[in-house]
């Protein structure tokens, strides 16, 4: 579509058909209601004077062509650059639970991996080769690497979360939904802007923005971001020192614990050049780089076997152990944690051609690097543990090695890996914009080679190796004299992808829009496994996938007026397949009913956004532990299985409500069912019971923001407050078999999340005068009470851990705009 005009066509509704089942005919009936709700309760209100406030219009691209976000057929949350500001908002991580129905969390590790929930699919994207049900893009490239993309961008303009499968526009990676970052291009006005903040935990973050004035058809936006901060929680393992020099090949590797767990230092570049000699044509370059140093965050733990705790009771300082503790400790002792290097950069060219007023020609040429090192990563958070030569140490690593390394360091579950991955991509778009249609079409070429391996180099002992229940005489990694414990391999898995799509929204009436697209994907994958060890002998496995997928929605759009739109279709979703350490997971797939009403009130100072939906997903991906196999299998340090199906149903409801001038309200709520309709015996088989985890039925986010009259001159405050809440959920898939049944209520009551509030606030001063520039100042704070919830938790059997909210922090912003 021509970007000068939004489309402010709309969609509308259709009845569940004859037939289905009574579930889906409740849930047919909720809707209904709320819809009801959202329509009737205002419209009593609308004979009221509604003033000359009005909410802001918010400009999506949603659907890959600009639009308004109450005319797009899509449950979309947008963020605005100020509401990234108000809510403190720079990386995805910050999301959670602030869109409904969307959780991200920091899986255990280093390598500062987020897992997505939207509506029931959980995304991580973590095995070399894997693909990931929720796309995360910036400015319209996709990111093909889940590890390390919870980076800090220097410049965001607008983030998009779109829920539901978008297999047709956003491709296979988006079977659950699709994030956006948009950052800004240049404004062609010269232009300084500094930010500023400091605060507790030796918290500093300093972003300077720069637009240069407009030189004949030439114009440049650049930013430069530092930011660290000191970890929340003490490390009682600090100062160990792990010798990786057999590694190394010989090559001296020295590498600490610190002292504390959850540090980061953060530096981020990013810079966009653009060329628009007229205006129908425009080039613009952008580039970005991100370099963070961090620590893993303080890993708890929640339970413990009889089997860990005489392991622990066997030590002689019980002050240096980590406690267990259902909420955030002081402390933990993580002796096996070292830093984590993560970097992401890259360049891409976007060129749009606006052939007509109503044709547009887009393409988006891009490269992507992420590389990241994490060397030595303590999952079980139970550090500092030594060979005591108590009886269970023969128990767990044979009488002789026992003999032979009392007094040297334990571990129950070590980790190690390194990783890089390198993509390449090109998009072409055609959007065509008709009295008589909208179209987006398009062409993608996608390949991606991703490379994961064990710390170290291929040479001398080998590399180091992740395993359970390991010694390392005199801290040297890797430690030969126990079995598995050398020639760690790397794996190298190259993906291509070639897509074709097409949707298009055809104009019937004024009022009413069906729509319909179809994409066809063509999906490779090349490689060779080398992710099962035994000693010092590599098992390879070739891997191999190809195959060709069409996915589709149908749709219909109805606008009862210039203020509603009602919307219903059927979409359509999956994750490519391939095989992993041997094992083949089948392609997951997704098939969706949504219907929606959006709509604005009371002279657009309320607005009320509903969708609900109906999902299946097939062919589940799920990733498990060698240990969780069945038969087991020690040696799979990671494996994808095809677990079962499964369905979900529920809604997100958001709504922003402007009473007075001064005040803005809003809230969101998401409701998710999901069940398990089949399961697997890969997984079942070594669980006595499989739980749906990792997934909340609700999240719901509320916000109330003040701003006043002009104090003096035009200085003014503005107080916000943020609240959002997650309900109880359990944290693991499955309850052991192997539990003895006086630990199995013990195990299930520990790996609960319970439901849990996280309240923000900000209170700020703008409009005054520094030295000729506008300025801003800001006190805020994030986690004010402090809740101490675990976020994540994970099953090692013999034990569970768990990471939590991050710590209470307060700070001051102060924003200078020359």
């Amino acid at each position: 579509m021509n970007s000068k005009t939004l489309n402010s066509r709309l969609a509308g509704a259709v009845q569940w058909p004859n037939g289905e089942p009574a579930s889906r005919r409740r849930l047919a009936c909720m809707s209904a209601s709320l819809a009801v709700l959202a329509i009737c309760a205002p419209t009593a209100a609308l004979a009221q004077d509604g003033g000359a406030t009005r909410l802001e219009e918010v400009v999506v691209t949603a659907q890959k062509r600009v639009q308004r976000l109450q005319d797009v057929p899509v449950s979309v949350t947008a963020l605005s650059a100020e509401s990234l500001i108000a809510n403190r908002i720079t990386t995805v991580r910050d999301l959670d639970a602030l869109v409904p129905n969307l959780t991200v969390r920091t899986f255990v590790g280093g390598a500062s991996l987020p897992t997505y929930t939207i509506r029931g699919l959980i995304s991580q994207g973590s095995a070399v080769g894997s693909d990931k049900g929720v796309a995360v893009y910036i400015d319209g490239v996709y990111l093909g690497s889940a590890t390390g993309s919870m980076f800090e961008l220097a410049d965001i303009e607008r983030i998009e979360a779109l829920r539901g499968p978008q297999g047709t526009l956003f491709g296979r990676n988006s079977t659950g939904g699709a994030i956006s970052f948009t950052t800004p291009d240049p404004s062609g006005e010269f232009r300084v802007r500094q930010r500023l903040t400091v605060g507790n935990y030796d918290q500093i973050r300093s972003s300077t923005t720069v637009d240069t004035p407009q030189l004949g058809a030439f114009s440049a936006r650049a930013s430069y971001t530092h930011s660290e901060r000191r970890g929340d929680t003490r490390n009682l393992g600090a100062g160990k020192v792990w010798d990786f020099t057999p590694a190394n090949g010989g090559r001296t590797t020295l590498l600490a614990s610190p002292s504390r767990l959850g540090d980061s230092d953060v530096d981020a570049v990013a810079a966009k050049v653009k060329f628009e000699p007229s205006d129908r044509f425009k080039l613009v370059y952008s580039f970005d780089w991100t370099k963070e140093t961090l620590t893993a965050v303080g890993q708890g733990v929640v339970y413990e076997q009889p089997l860990i705790k005489s392991i622990i009771a066997a030590q002689p300082n019980q002050a240096l152990m980590t406690q267990i503790s259902r909420t955030r400790p002081d402390a933990v002792n993580n002796a096996g944690v070292v830093p984590t290097p993560v970097e992401n950069w890259g360049h891409a060219l976007t060129a749009v051609f606006e052939l007509s007023d109503h044709v547009t020609l887009k393409n988006i040429a891009a490269t992507r690097r992420m590389k990241f090192s994490a060397p030595w990563q303590d999952f079980a958070g139970a550090g500092g543990l030594i060979n005591t030569g108590a009886p269970i140490f023969a128990t767990l690593l044979g009488p002789a090695l026992a003999a032979s390394t009392v007094g040297a360091p334990f571990m129950v579950q070590a980790t190690t890996s390194t990783g890089e991955d390198e993509q390449w991509s090109d998009e072409l778009q055609l959007n065509i914009d008709t009295n008589l249609a909208t179209l987006t079409s398009g062409l993608l070429y996608y390949e991606q080679t991703s490379t994961r391996a064990p710390y170290g180099e291929d040479s001398g002992l080998g590399r180091a190796r992740s395993g359970a229940f390991r010694v390392y005489p005199g801290y040297l990694v890797p430690f030969a004299g126990q079995a598995i414990g050398t020639r760690g391999r790397g794996t190298t898995v190259k993906s291509f992808s070639r897509a074709a799509y097409a949707q298009g929204e055809f104009h019937v009436t004024p009022q009413l829009d069906l729509v319909a697209g179809a994409r066809y994907t063509k999906d490779t994958k090349k490689g060779l496994d080398n992710s099962i060890l035994s000693g010092t002998v590599a098992t390879v496995f070739p891997i191999y996938f190809k195959k060709g997928k069409w996915t589709y929605n149908l749709g219909v759009n109805y606008k009862i007026n210039s203020d509603i739109l009602t919307y219903a279709k059927y979409s359509t979703g999956y994750i490519s397949g391939g095989s992993l350490a041997g094992l083949i997971y089948e392609p997951e797939t997704a098939k969706s009913w949504e219907a929606g009403v959006k709509a604005d009130w009371l002279d657009r100072r309320l607005r009320t956004n509903l969708a609900v939906f109906d999902v299946k997903y097939a062919n589940l991906q799920l990733g498990v532990g060698g240990s969780s196999l069945t038969p087991p299998n020690p040696s799979i340090t990671q494996a994808l299985v095809t677990a079962g199906d499964a369905k979900a149903r529920g809604f997100e409801f958001e709504g922003t409500f402007l009473p007075v001038r001064s005040l803005t309200l809003g809230v969101g709520i998401g409701y998710t069912d999901f069940e398990f309709t089949r399961l697997s015996t890969v997984v079942t088989a070594s669980s006595s019971e499989f739980l749906v985890a990792q997934r909340p039925d609700w999240t719901a986010n509320l916000s109330a923001q003040y701003t006043s009259e002009p104090l003096f001159d035009d200085v003014a405050m503005t107080a916000r407050v943020d609240a959002k809440w997650k309900s109880r959920q359990n944290g693991v898939p499955n309850i052991p078999a192997s539990l003895a049944a006086a630990e199995v209520p013990l195990y299930k009551a520990a790996q609960v999340i319970n439901s849990h509030w996280v309240v923000n606030g900000r209170v700020a001063l703008q409009g005054f005068k520094l030295g000729g520039a506008d300025a801003t100042v800001a006190l805020w704070g994030r986690n004010i009470f402090d809740d101490k919830s675990p976020t994540f938790v994970t099953s090692l059997v013999t034990m569970i851990t768990a990471n939590y909210e991050p710590a209470r922090t307060f700070g001051v912003d102060l924003n200078i705009e020359f």
